[in-house]
């Protein structure tokens, strides 16, 4: 996570800068998701569901959206 530095001169700046600095660590935060599910996909940690998942299809449980 990014450090946080709240001074600024103007309520307005400081606003803009905790703004960014607010976009830069929920990016941060969605890599490191994405990243995590990745490792988690190859490392076959999810086939469970997806097992789960298609035999609910098979089953009829599952309808077109």
């Amino acid at each position: 996570m990014p450090e946080v530095e709240c001074e600024a001169k103007t309520k307005t700046e400081l606003l803009k800068r905790l703004t960014a600095q607010l976009r830069e660590a929920l990016k941060a935060r969605e890599e490191a998701w994405d990243k995590q599910l990745e490792e988690d996909i190859k490392a076959g940690k999810l086939d469970h569901l997806r097992q789960e998942a298609l035999e609910e299809i098979k089953a009829g449980k599952v309808i077109d959206l």
